[in-house]
């Protein structure tokens, strides 16, 4: 897309970094496309692309690519690359992209970027006005439904009741925006709010390399409080200074809504999302007693990584704060949004009590680590499960381990094993490389492919549509993974040998090449079969239904999941398999029971499920052949449980010689004195851990680690 206006930048060395993160990107583009795949193709490669780093960067919770192209009203060109309905914040997300795709980097100008977005605004407005139904353009059902639930939440013209609280249009590029303008100025459509945000390849490269993996959001609080926040500073830790504030009701409300859900830890957002956001005790004391907002509510909780104090004649004032997140209060500050914007209250005489931690930490996990356990604290009272908190769990630790350790088989037609890299933590892979030679990092990727890069919501939706359950998987990623979480914290146990165990392991990596393949088989299908929508949707219940196929046709027999992971691939007639299923899903779940019900909402349905489990689908002779009977995969589950269970038993003694060689059962032994005396065997165990060169058995370590654990909890720190 280069025009006139567009040139190769050159300015004081930015471009030489950027060259090299565009090639990695371009590079993770071409991972989701066949060979030779048209420029529409790649185009819509990077989209999805983008829109997962942007999903990992909290800017998205579950993004939905949707492309679309055509002439509206007057012939207004009208397109639409992706959405996403934020229920916590009431907006309508919608992307478009720029895609250029070509050697160097090109400059975007201001007249580009406002011509690219002038086709998302046309596409809401025709939308919300219910013309583009009536298009002969609008033959995407995909599309047909997005534009049906604008125009059905924008309430055009008093045509129900309005419930989009603003329109938040993103525009992605491969290019460079030379001013590093990020937003345009706010329009309207027809009083609701239209922003613009501009992610150039300069500002997804930033969120790359932040600490945290995100944008670092800075709020200045002196614009929407003179002067800033009253605060009090209340401790100071080498992890964390702690602050008490009073914002303003009509400050909150107005920081939400220009900032949205990105103010919410990612959480928090689930939980709000799939709870809802209205606390009805919260409403009536806005209604009935704003005055006493302040006593008769908790408050939020929130973590910055940078905060800015000021002394004045008044007091100490908090005047700005980087990557502000709110850990806990979602509720209050969802709800004052709702009752300024809906109900019309006046929130002048309310004030909302916080409390700031502004953590620190050396790298990025541990900031990580810190921020999750305070938002785990601080909704200890609250019906926010352990599966919310999932990213610390075991299990990562244990997926990334065995990643590192075990090579997959060469591929045909390759030279060497490779690993499959599990991100445990997000931009892991990109860290990993960042401070390597080009020689190195180039010795990085050819064992560690970008395309067997495995992140922790692939691997929920791949092991999630195992366990046949696509309607889960069809609720979007954050939705999934907490179901995920909650089956492996029921299923982890005291040591997670079913989880932590090479066999495991490799049946995860099969299942992900089984799912990666239906998603490139159904993208090349586009041009016979597959009309372009609902992709993610048609995949999930492909796998599902493939799996409860062979269950009901193939009695005592299942899937060679060890054949898979040799070939590090699938055999012929599987392909053939999967791809008579994925005919039929796709017919099967775009064909709602009720005339103009949205698919996508259909999807998430389990009476959708259980349609596709009645199509009558035959399983091939040539797959039935190729299966292996439940004793033999149940041989390989119980070879991998033991295994893991010895894994995890000297695994278990080396942390307590860990623990020893760094003072901890000293210190522990020292503090359970003064504190809270420990007796009996246990005692004894803590002295003799205390001795440096000391063994424990087994079952020793074991126990051990179980009383660290209860101290901990007492308040016990082992650093």
């Amino acid at each position: 897309m280069n025009t006139q206006n567009e040139q190769r930048v050159r300015d004081d060395g930015r471009s030489e970094d950027l060259d090299g993160f565009r090639k990695d990107l371009l590079d993770a583009v071409l991972t989701r496309v066949p060979d030779n795949s048209s420029q529409e193709e790649l185009a819509f490669a990077f989209v999805c692309e983008v829109g997962s780093r942007l999903a990992d960067a909290e800017e998205f919770q579950d993004f939905i690519p949707c492309h679309f192209t055509g002439t509206g009203y007057r012939g207004r060109k009208l397109r639409v690359d992706g959405y996403e309905i934020d229920e916590t914040d009431d907006s309508i997300r919608l992307l478009i992209a720029d895609f250029n795709g070509g050697t160097d980097i090109v400059t975007l100008t201001k007249t580009r970027a406002e011509a690219v977005f002038s086709q998302l605004k046309s596409f809401v407005e025709e939308s919300a006005s219910g013309r583009i139904l009536n298009s002969p353009h609008g033959d995407s059902q995909q599309t047909r439904e997005l534009s049906g639930l604008i125009e059905q939440k924008h309430g055009f013209r008093g045509y129900g009741s309005r419930s989009t609280s603003r329109y938040r249009l993103y525009m992605i590029t491969d290019s460079f925006l030379s001013d590093r303008l990020k937003d345009l100025p706010i329009e309207w459509i027809d009083g609701v709010p239209v922003e613009f945000h501009i992610w150039d390849i300069a500002r997804l490269r930033a969120v790359s390399t932040s600490i945290l993996g995100t944008e670092e959001l800075e709020i200045d609080f002196r614009k929407f409080v003179k002067g800033g926040l009253p605060c009090l500073q209340t401790s100071q830790t080498e992890d964390y200074d702690g602050y008490l504030c009073v914002i303003p009701g009509d400050a909150l409300t107005e920081i939400y809504d220009l900032y949205g859900s990105r103010l919410l830890e990612g959480n928090v957002r689930s939980f709000l999302s799939t709870k809802g956001k209205i606390n009805r005790g919260i409403q009536g004391t806005i209604r009935k007693e704003p005055e006493r907002f302040f006593i008769y509510n908790n408050g939020i909780t929130a973590t910055a990584t940078e905060a800015s104090v000021e002394k004045t004649e008044y007091g100490d004032r908090l005047v700005s704060v980087t990557y502000f997140q709110i850990v806990n209060g979602g509720q209050t500050t969802a709800s004052l949004h709702v009752a300024k914007h809906k109900d019309k209250a006046d929130l002048a005489s309310i004030n909302v009590q916080m409390k700031l931690s502004v953590v620190k930490a050396r790298d990025t996990e541990m900031l990580d680590n810190l921020i999750q356990n305070i938002a785990r604290f601080s909704n200890s009272q609250n019906k926010v499960s352990d599966a919310d908190f999932f990213s610390n769990h075991p299990f990562h630790r244990a997926m990334e381990r065995r990643s590192r350790a075990i090579k997959a088989p060469a591929a045909v037609g390759a030279q060497f094993n490779t690993h499959w890299f599990y991100e445990r933590a997000r931009g892991q892979y990109r860290n990993e490389q960042s401070k390597m030679t080009l020689a190195q990092k180039r010795a990085f990727q050819r064992e560690n492919p970008r395309s067997q890069l495995i992140v922790k919501t692939d691997l929920a939706k791949n092991e999630n549509s195992w366990r046949k359950l696509p309607y889960i998987v069809s609720r979007g990623a954050q939705k999934n993974f907490l179901n995920f979480a909650e089956y492996v914290g029921k299923e982890y146990g005291d040591d997670g040998r079913i989880f932590d165990n090479d066999n495991y392991f490799k049946e995860m990596v099969s299942r992900t090449i089984l799912f990666k393949f239906i998603e490139r088989m159904v993208s090349k299908a586009k041009a016979t079969w597959y009309g372009g929508d609902y992709r993610a949707q048609i995949v999930t219940y492909t796998f599902s239904r493939l799996i409860d196929l062979i269950e009901s046709e193939a009695h005592g027999y299942v899937l060679n999941l060890k054949s898979i992971w040799t070939n590090q691939g699938i055999s012929s007639a599987l392909a053939e398999q999967l791809e008579i299923i994925a005919k039929a899903v796709s017919v099967a779940i775009t064909t709602p029971p009720v005339a103009q019900m949205n698919v996508g909402e259909w999807c998430k349905k389990e009476a959708n499920w259980q349609k596709v489990q009645e199509l009558q689908i035959l399983l091939l002779d040539d797959l039935r052949s190729e299966l292996i009977s439940k004793e033999e995969a149940l041989n390989n589950h119980i070879d991998g449980k033991n295994q893991g269970a010895q894994d995890s038993a000297i695994n278990t003694v080396m942390k307590v010689v860990k623990l020893s060689q760094s003072g901890c059962w000293a210190r522990l032994s020292q503090w359970s004195q003064r504190y809270l005396p420990i007796y009996g065997m246990e005692a004894d165990l803590v002295r003799n851990a205390s001795r440096q060169g000391w063994v424990p058995s087994d079952r020793q370590a074991a126990k051990l680690i179980q009383l660290l654990k209860r101290m901990e909890q007492e308040g016990f720190r082992t650093d």
